[in-house]
């Protein structure tokens, strides 16, 4: 399994209300996957852990109402994943900061003197692509569709 660190703090504030922007944004898509992430890992584990201690108290003398708790645990838990699907958020999430972690890179690289309004247009772009992007897909699927199906498309097979 992959080493999961936090999010590192964004620098010092610019003076530059685009970058501004783009940095408030990805701050946002970072606490949004880191959050994901977590509620990812507990539901996973409380499923496993439910779903494990009901098998053993159905195979030891236990009280009924102490498996049927166990049980009733894990199709909550089950039905808890389904509503929320943290995994589809996180991945969303990531994707979202991965893409304007690149843009604003792109764009610290120009130097601020040689920041000219194309360089902008193309960072403006991109963090309106990103947010499209991302709504779109969260969107779909909370539809049912695939990611990035546009409404009216087919449905998966």
């Amino acid at each position: 399994m992959p080493i999961r660190r936090g999010t590192p703090p964004q620098p010092t504030p610019v003076d530059d209300p685009l970058l501004e922007q783009a940095l408030s944004d990805l701050d946002w898509y970072a606490r949004t996957r880191d959050r994901a992430r977590r509620w990812h890992w507990t539901t996973e584990l409380g499923a496993l852990l439910t779903g494990a201690a009901t098998v053993v108290a159905a195979g030891i003398p236990a009280p009924a109402a102490a498996t049927a708790t166990l049980a009733g645990l894990t199709v909550f838990i089950g039905g808890f994943r389904q509503v929320f699907n943290h995994t589809e958020r996180h991945v969303l999430a990531a994707e979202a900061w991965s893409r304007l972690r690149l843009a604003i890179r792109r764009y610290r690289l120009i130097p601020e003197g040689e920041r000219d309004e194309a360089s902008r247009r193309r960072l403006q772009e991109e963090i309106e692509d990103v947010a499209t992007t991302e709504l779109q897909n969260w969107a779909a699927g909370r539809r049912g569709l695939r990611p990035g199906a546009m409404p009216g498309s087919q449905l998966p097979q």
